[in-house]
């Protein structure tokens, strides 16, 4: 087992997942030739997880993509991340967001359109929760359909909580 990690790690180190190289298709060959869990570590040892969670923040359909394929390498704060990031993609782009939530993409609604956020994060929640209201209410794609009204009923959930 140690030496699959000195192996895994040898490998990792000229994988082309690199900070002036990180794209949503650089990731995901890498995800592909290694594995989520050796891409996520990697990242993380690199200081580039948050990075990458930042260009998912930004509602980039590329980058939110690529939630669902990090999710099964990413464990404890990480994985947190991840909802995080997607709820903060949620009123910049709605369709990307709701295509990889519910049973489409492997994040519960409530995770994501529940205002996951940690303390601090959000100077206005009510403002950030009417915004995602009316980003996802604008939503037409019938595959959406129900993902939506599950997402609108976590988000009036959230706005009603204390």
């Amino acid at each position: 087992m140690k030496l699959f990690a000195v192996l895994v790690a040898a490998s990792l180190a000229t994988s082309p997942v690199r900070a002036d190289a990180l794209s949503p298709n650089n990731i995901t060959q890498e995800i592909k030739k290694h594995g989520a869990h050796d891409v996520v570590a990697w990242l993380l040892a690199h200081g580039d997880y948050d990075r990458v969670m930042d260009k998912i923040d930004t509602g980039d359909r590329q980058w939110v993509m690529l939630a669902p394929l990090l999710a099964p390498g990413a464990d404890a704060g990480a994985a947190e991340e991840l909802p995080i990031a997607l709820a903060f993609a949620l009123p910049r782009n709605p369709e990307a967001v709701l295509s990889v939530v519910g049973g489409k993409g492997g994040f519960a609604v409530e995770d994501v359109c529940g205002a996951p956020f940690i303390e601090g994060t959000v100077d206005n929640i009510p403002a950030y929760i009417k915004k995602a209201e009316r980003a996802v209410a604008h939503v037409s794609e019938p595959q959406l359909t129900d993902v939506k009204a599950k997402c609108l009923g976590a988000l009036k959930k959230a706005a009603a909580a204390p």
